[in-house]
């Protein structure tokens, strides 16, 4: 066999023969088989239902149906990690119920292919009883309830709240952790997070100030209008941000990055303004660079300087 096709490994081939199985045992539109597949699947280990799960749900051509009735088989209160693909509207409440129920020892929760957003009470009660959570992906679907719930999540490590937002400003003010590190919130190219006309920059400022471990803040674009903010009203404050999208960079943003941000090593400059790609230089621990449609005239003298 040519080196640039290798065979499949043993894991995965396993995988795959057990997923169709699985499958084939499920197919009956009255799943009359779902209780004898339960209960043989109680020996197998969390890892391997965790490794199934992530097979099967993934398959987003398999019928909807299939897909929830694995779930509903292999999902064990020790199984740790679940990412849920793309499902109908018809089941995303049958979905968090189910996870409520069945995902109690959950640590990474993906829910990105669920439209939660109409289902806030649900999302909220599921949320309440995943208290083992360090990592939770809920993009468009928060509201202030379920950020208020959020706050219960003592572990939480990654959180994902980003898109179109269903919190309002008062709302998002409640976002408090000292122990989460990267927060993904926002939408790319929008200063504002709510809708209410509050400044969007002043409000990220406030979050950034409530969550003082935090090293990580995607998909928000004007991250560096917020830390001039800060900077303004207390040229000592420090983060621990080492990654940040910032968009309209000047000067003065530039300074406030630089002092406000003395671990930053990665970061991404939407339309940079004149002489920020020059001074680059002075954020020292900086390796990791993204520059869009900017002015590049000065990009091989900030090169030299690093």
């Amino acid at each position: 066999m040519s080196p640039k096709k290798q065979p499949a490994t043993l894991n995965v081939f396993c995988l795959k023969w057990l997923s169709n199985q699985l499958i084939n045992a499920l197919s009956d539109e009255e799943v009359k088989h779902l209780d004898e597949v339960q209960v043989y699947m109680n020996s197998a280990t969390y890892d391997v239902l965790q490794a199934l799960l992530g097979e099967i749900l993934g398959m987003i051509n398999l019928d909807a149906n299939i897909r929830f009735s694995c779930l509903q088989v292999l999902l064990r209160p020790d199984v740790k990690h679940l990412e849920i693909g793309i499902f109908p509207r018809f089941y995303y409440d049958q979905i968090l119920t189910t996870i409520r129920k069945q995902g109690k020892g959950l640590n990474y929760l993906n829910l990105k292919g669920v439209w939660a957003r109409d289902y806030s009470q649900l999302l909220g009660d599921l949320v309440l009883g995943l208290q083992r959570l360090r990592t939770l992906i809920i993009p468009h679907m928060s509201d202030d309830s379920v950020i208020n719930t959020i706050l219960s999540l003592k572990g939480l490590v990654k959180l994902d709240i980003s898109g179109e937002a269903c919190y309002s400003s008062a709302g998002i003010r409640l976002l408090r952790s000292d122990s989460l590190r990267i927060l993904d919130i926002g939408s790319f190219g929008k200063p504002e997070l709510c809708p209410d006309g509050t400044n969007g920059p002043e409000l990220v400022a406030e979050i950034i100030q409530q969550l003082p471990n935090l090293n990580v803040l995607k998909t928000y674009s004007f991250t560096g209008h917020a830390l001039l903010h800060l900077f303004k009203k207390d040229d000592n404050f420090r983060t621990k941000l080492t990654y940040l999208h910032t968009t309209d960079c000047d000067v003065n943003i530039l300074n406030a990055i630089t002092w406000t941000a003395p671990f930053l090593d990665n970061a991404h400059f939407n339309c940079p303004q004149e002489r920020v790609v020059s001074g680059l230089g002075q954020i020292k621990h900086l390796h990791a660079l993204k520059l869009t449609r900017g002015d590049f005239t000065h990009k091989r003298k900030a090169e030299e300087s690093n």
